[in-house]
């Protein structure tokens, strides 16, 4: 009798060691699941805050900190801690972190009410590497417009002169316009209608820096060319931008691509063997791969998370 009694004693013990496990077990299945939904919803609002204040730099870090901070709150998130750094040029980088207490339940069991949750995001403004949508006018590194200011560019009307090539230091181009093959190592024997979709829509592929053939001169005169033109008066217009002096002569001449800029273009005056576009350069950001150095700055941008 008295061996029975002893037995049924430890049977209590050890239901009461499994209570407590099953308890621990919910507390980390219900709490800790909590606590991690929690900091999974903490990293996009992160992400997302650090992506709007990305859109500002490097010109307003003041902006910047004003963008992280509003989406943090309409997506119910805490105020964040918002930083900049500079990794290739001035305030380039934005850090976004953002941190709230959550409640325990059967974790107070253990004596842990709460625990601290946080989550951080990296943002960066790059220069392009390559970029997307280009059209085929290429743009000469020493406007005024995109030499004369830092950051470029500056503010304020130009032109783009399409006969610029012509002009003493730009090399040898009779005859040719300011066209460019986005084809990176075709020959620039390329069809009409490759330059005019290219107008109208931009080039639907990754262009790189480097060297590229001029198109073909008589395109300047197709009326579908022109029209295309045309039809982006009052558009945001993406250029590839050329370093003179050019390669070769001719119709066979190359550009030395550098970078690229953003054109509005207000008015276009086309007369045959002549044409220049009016308007102004403009900031914003661009479709592109970023490049991993200190590239050349025209005023475009591409938006990444790095961390």
């Amino acid at each position: 009798m008295n061996r029975c009694r002893d037995q049924r004693g430890q049977a209590f013990v050890l239901t009461t060691i499994s209570l407590v496990v099953l308890l621990g077990m919910a507390a980390l299945v219900l709490d800790v699941g909590h606590w991690y939904r929690s900091k999974r919803d903490l990293q996009a609002i992160a992400d997302a805050a650090a992506l709007a204040g990305a859109q500002e730099l490097p010109l307003n870090t003041g902006l910047a900190t004003a963008n992280a901070v509003q989406y943090a709150h309409d997506n119910d998130g805490p105020t964040p801690d918002v930083s900049f750094s500079s990794k290739f040029f001035q305030s380039d980088t934005i850090t976004v972190r953002v941190s709230r207490t959550e409640q325990g339940v059967f974790t107070r069991l253990f004596s842990v009410g709460s625990v601290r949750i946080g989550s951080h995001a990296v943002a960066r403004a790059a220069t392009p590497g390559a970029a997307r949508w280009v059209a085929p006018i290429v743009v000469n590194v020493n406007n005024a417009k995109l030499a004369g200011c830092v950051p470029a560019p500056c503010s304020g009307t130009t032109e783009i002169d399409l006969l610029d090539l012509h002009k003493p230091g730009t090399g040898n181009a009779a005859g040719s316009f300011a066209l460019l093959d986005l084809r990176q190592g075709f020959g620039g024997n390329l069809g009409e209608n490759d330059l005019v979709d290219w107008m109208k829509n931009g080039y639907d592929d990754y262009m790189n820096m480097g060297t590229y053939y001029a198109a073909p001169s008589a395109n300047w005169n197709s009326g579908s060319f022109q029209q295309a033109m045309n039809d982006h008066i009052g558009d945001v217009v993406l250029f590839p931008v050329y370093k003179p002096p050019l390669i070769g002569g001719g119709s066979g001449s190359k550009f030395n691509i550098v970078g690229w800029a953003g054109f509005v273009i207000d008015t276009i005056d086309a007369k045959g063997s002549g044409g220049a576009l009016t308007g102004h350069f403009v900031s914003y950001d661009i479709d592109a791969i970023p490049a991993n150095n200190s590239a050349p700055n025209f005023g475009l941008y591409t938006i990444q998370l790095v961390e």
